[in-house]
């Protein structure tokens, strides 16, 4: 249950869906997101069916952290329970229920790989913490495809810039300083999905997660836990926009 007994983080409303009723509409405010409790629930944009939800899953964020109402629909595939929380509440929650946030995180990622296949490599990364450095040289890995790995990188400085391989072939360039890669694969607990290779010299700043893992990190860190969520949702909506393109 997601609920809690602490008055900032309560949801506002837990309502259950009939098939086929409309849970949010596009256009509407962006001042609240929503948690599935229990069902299954299809997001649509533009009368284009872009991902299905189920227990759990989160949604509504994305159009908070652009400041733009909401760009999708949702709508309940089958008996849906749903809870409602307001947007602001979301720092609070941050520091009082790292285990929320961890399933917050979670959810926008899965909904990242579920949305579209290339977001990684063309949807750019946002601030989220600095921690130390390592320099690689021309030719070196970074990271690579199919392996598993707790580490968090940001692109501090490079001459050529990072490549993005999968299965061998090039599918993206990572240029600009401050652009984050490997989150997706930490949060998910998946191996990397692509190889990331330095083009000249190049140095990454490098966030080593410790073995307590994402509510480990979030509980010790709280403070990042709303810059990875605003990474996340931002690459979130624009993966939304590309499909429906």
């Amino acid at each position: 249950m997601l609920e809690s007994k602490t008055k900032s983080i309560e949801a506002i409303e837990v309502r259950e869906y009939a098939p086929g009723e409309i849970i949010v509409k596009e256009g509407t405010s962006n001042e609240f997101f929503y948690v599935i409790l229990q069902g299954e629930v299809q997001i649509y944009q533009l009368d284009k069916s872009i991902r299905i939800l189920k227990d759990r899953d989160v949604f509504g964020l994305e159009n908070y952290y652009r400041n733009c109402p909401y760009s999708t629909t949702a709508k309940a595939l089958q008996p849906s329970r749903v809870a409602r929380y307001r947007c602001e509440i979301i720092e609070d929650i941050a520091f009082s229920n790292p285990r929320l946030i961890s399933t917050i995180l979670r959810s926008v990622c899965i909904q990242l790989e579920q949305t579209t296949s290339v977001a990684e490599e063309n949807i750019p990364y946002t601030d989220i913490i600095n921690l130390d450095f390592r320099t690689y040289s021309d030719g070196e890995v970074i990271i690579e495809e199919g392996t598993r790995g707790t580490e968090i990188y940001r692109l501090q400085q490079s001459e050529g810039g990072l490549e993005v391989l999968k299965q061998g072939k090039r599918i993206g360039l990572i240029t600009k300083p401050g652009e984050y890669f490997g989150e997706m694969s930490f949060i998910l607990d998946e191996p990397r999905t692509a190889t990331i290779r330095s083009i000249g010299e190049s140095v990454v700043e490098v966030i080593p997660v410790q073995e307590t893992g994402l509510e480990g990190l979030i509980y010790d860190n709280p403070e990042i836990a709303n810059k990875i969520i605003t990474t996340l949702a931002q690459r979130l909506r624009q993966a939304d926009l590309m499909l429906v393109k």
